[in-house]
């Protein structure tokens, strides 16, 4: 329950801290995220240069996922981009 709690107060304190002009890289990914959320994620699952996005879809309402569908995807890393 403590992971819980600890994991939704790091998340509402990135999206508190996103209105600016560079957005938190997190080590690891939420347990927990509000619908439309986006987060950066550096855990090393993705390839030199890229980092993984995860996005946190329309809840579902579905006892498998009930704060909804979260898709995964690598995306460059800006500090790579032209």
């Amino acid at each position: 329950m403590k992971a819980i709690i600890a994991s939704a107060g790091v998340a509402l304190l990135f999206v508190l801290s996103s209105s600016g002009i560079a957005q938190t890289v997190l080590k690891k990914e939420p347990m927990m995220m509000n619908r439309g959320t986006v987060v950066l994620v550096d855990d090393r699952s993705c390839p030199k240069g890229h980092i993984k996005q995860v996005t946190a879809q329309g809840a579902t309402g579905s006892i498998d996922s009930p704060y909804g569908a979260v898709t995964k995807k690598c995306i460059q890393a800006a500090s790579t981009k032209q």
